[in-house]
């Protein structure tokens, strides 16, 4: 008979179960975990504020792990484009827009009256638990106001006093990287990966458009069969702010360098339909190769590119941590902030001199810089036949 466990404020059911592809050991969960559910799969409001494609996928093996055993409601900003990152993700059953604090423009949820919206709003999801990756008292607020009656989160200032379940974060960890940020409040609840892995699979869809694209362009298989990648490599060339936006010229240098080193290789300069000028200057650069395949696809088909490209070079923006989510070689070029760390597959091409943060620290970082590290790893691709 399965035994009842309180884990930090998680009330469980079932026996330890080793998960070695998650690297730790958790408890067994059961559909009828909480005695007062009937059955039923307990709803979990996961709040998740930050408004960034790329702080989501940050967020994203913990959600995952999460809604293996929850049924989620997810409350974030449309500017996370979630469900398209969490297509693949069974388990999530629903969604709550927030619409505050967007990249400097308010909101329906801004404000007094915002905060009362946003309760009713997380009232409407008839959630059992929430639990808040966010050290805000807005979202601890919103939650009590809801009548939510486990309240979990950071608890980092202010938020606290409205949450009543778990344990919280000091003051020191407001300002760590979100992913070592939630990777401790998440052992100290109960939920911690001790190797958190990141997958992001194409839906069937995009994969379909994804591979017609390639078929039409003649963007021939690479390595071994079964394996769905092409021979081609992704450069992105999009970022929210300028500081992080390497050179046009500097692409196109790059895009000279590879097309020489791996002449078969197709070469896709891609980013967001809005970034369009910056993929022209890239193909209009004197020292533009011929065949650059420009690429604004919307962001599932993006994601099945990547999926099937040799690698990604780009910079440090919400593709690089695509690319890494899919598992593929990521070079990023980082010049703004010390190169992220969180997944082995970023490999970073650093400002040279360290002096990371300085106004116009990109343009430090050359193309002969770059094309080192890429054609290392295509040479190392080449070598294992993968």
């Amino acid at each position: 008979m399965p035994v009842s466990v309180q884990l930090t404020g998680w009330i469980i059911a079932g026996g330890l179960i080793p998960q070695p592809h998650q690297g730790l050991i958790i408890m067994a969960l059961q559909h009828d975990l909480l005695a007062d559910t009937h059955g039923k799969r307990p709803r979990l409001l996961i709040v998740q504020p930050l408004v960034g494609i790329g702080d989501m996928v940050w967020h994203k093996p913990w959600i995952d792990h999460l809604a293996a055993y929850f049924d989620v409601i997810l409350a974030c900003k449309p500017t996370a484009k979630a469900p398209i990152l969490f297509s693949g993700t069974d388990g999530i059953t629903g969604w709550v827009a927030i619409e505050r604090s967007l990249r400097g423009k308010t909101g329906p949820h801004d404000g007094p009256l915002g905060l009362l919206r946003l309760a009713a709003a997380f009232r409407a999801s008839k959630a059992d638990h929430v639990l808040i990756m966010h050290h805000s008292a807005t979202y601890a607020l919103a939650a009590r106001f809801a009548g939510i009656r486990n309240r979990w989160g950071y608890g980092i200032g202010g938020g606290r006093r409205w949450l009543n379940c778990g344990a919280c974060l000091g003051r020191e960890a407001r300002y760590e990287h979100p992913t070592r940020k939630l990777a401790r409040f998440a052992a100290m609840n109960g939920f911690g990966l001790a190797s958190p892995i990141w997958r992001m699979p194409p839906t069937d869809v995009a994969q379909h458009a994804a591979d017609s694209w390639c078929d039409d362009l003649g963007i021939p298989a690479f390595g071994a069969a079964g394996t769905g990648l092409r021979d081609m490599m992704v450069m992105g060339v999009g970022a929210m702010d300028d500081e992080r936006k390497w050179p046009p010229a500097q692409f196109a240098a790059l895009a000279a360098r590879l097309a020489d080193h791996s002449p078969n290789t197709r070469i896709l300069v891609m980013g967001a339909p809005s970034e369009q000028p910056i993929i022209d200057a890239v193909l209009a650069d004197p020292a533009a190769p011929a065949g650059l395949i420009p690429n604004t696809a919307p962001l599932d088909e993006a994601i099945a590119l990547i999926n099937a490209a040799r690698l990604y070079v780009g910079n440090d923006t919400s593709l690089l941590n695509i690319a890494a989510a899919c598992g593929r070689p990521a070079a990023g070029i980082f010049a703004q902030s010390t190169p992220l760390d969180y997944s082995d597959a970023i490999i970073p091409i650093a400002e040279p001199d360290g002096r990371f943060g300085e106004p116009g620290a990109i343009a430090r970082i050359s193309a002969a810089q770059a094309f080192d590290v890429v054609a290392t790893e295509l040479d190392r691709q080449l070598a294992a036949g993968n």
